[in-house]
């Protein structure tokens, strides 16, 4: 009796150590076209230079504050005293704008002076504040 053997192709056992392939993921049935990709980037970029401008200004605000010089040299800068002077009987915002008006036209010196004493009536004895 002879034994006759059958070679059988061997069964390939799946390597569980194997590195995954890398796949490429779209959506829907076809790939994004690089015009989507510029968009993309554009609509990014331009995002990012907002932010960048925004901090910016508001960097600048932070350290200049509202008077629009930096913090430091405002206090540094001694404080503004307006020149004064005291109403006498009889005397009128008129008067006052004409004796010390200078070269400005007294309509408007006279302007000034209400904005500056809160309103058009004076009364002796009243120190006005003159621009």
């Amino acid at each position: 009796m002879v034994m006759t053997a059958t070679l059988q192709p061997a069964t390939l056992q799946p390597n569980r150590w194997r590195q995954p392939t890398a796949r490429t993921v779209s959506r829907g049935s076809r790939p994004l076209s690089d015009a989507t990709y510029r968009w993309r980037r554009t609509v990014v970029g331009t995002a990012l230079a907002a932010v960048a401008a925004c901090s910016i200004v508001l960097t600048h605000d932070v350290l200049a504050g509202s008077g629009g010089v930096p913090a430091s040299a405002a206090a540094s800068q001694p404080a503004q005293t307006r020149a004064t002077v005291t109403a006498q009987p009889g005397d009128t915002l008129w008067s006052i704008a004409a004796a010390n008006r200078g070269s400005v036209p007294i309509s408007r010196f006279v302007d000034k002076l209400v904005d500056l004493n809160g309103g058009a009536s004076i009364k002796a004895g009243q120190r006005v504040v003159l621009p």
